[in-house]
């Protein structure tokens, strides 16, 4: 008996030895990413350093936001309702763009320009949604964020203040 337990206690140290190996390895993975990231961004030739699309372009001078969204999403339908709701006070031309017809039923009225073109879509390459995306009167693109919240679709649009109801609070 007493040689099955010094038999499993050596096994037991020999797994914890490979587990600190293993741990090493993934902790000097981190440090390699780290040290990347801290290097700055990507060189030039990986990702253009302005995207242009021409049909952003404004004729009035004002930017252009773009509010990506996609059918399956609950948050997307939200910030779609904020953004019919802030169109009057927006200071800029405002959009929003999917693949599906289902989300141009959010933003139905004039206020804002709904946009089905997966096509077009594509040629932007958005990572997440909804995305927000500012292009310039020429159709530059200026900046683009992740909206979580309504407040930060306010905050992005420059619009109406947030009331203390809309504000997120993380606990």
């Amino acid at each position: 008996m007493q040689n099955v337990v010094n038999s499993l206690a050596v096994l037991s140290f020999l797994g914890t030895v490979l587990l600190l190996f293993a741990f090493a390895a993934l902790l000097r993975m981190v440090r390699d990413l780290q040290q990347a990231a801290a290097k700055g961004p990507a060189p030039a030739g990986t990702t253009p350093a302005t995207r242009s699309v021409p049909r952003f372009a404004s004729g009035d001078e004002r930017p252009t936001f773009v509010l990506v969204v996609t059918e399956t999403c609950p948050m997307c339908r939200e910030r779609a309702s904020r953004l019919m709701e802030v169109s009057g006070a927006a200071a800029g031309n405002l959009v929003l763009l999917s693949a599906a017809e289902r989300c141009a039923e959010w933003v139905e009225g004039e206020a804002v320009t709904a946009i089905v073109d997966a096509t077009l879509l594509g040629t932007i390459a958005v990572g997440a949604t909804p995305t927000l995306i500012k292009y310039s009167p020429s159709g530059e693109e200026q900046w683009r964020r992740v909206v979580g919240s309504n407040a930060d679709l306010d905050a992005f649009l420059e619009a109406a203040p947030v009331t203390a109801d809309e504000r997120v609070t993380i606990r």
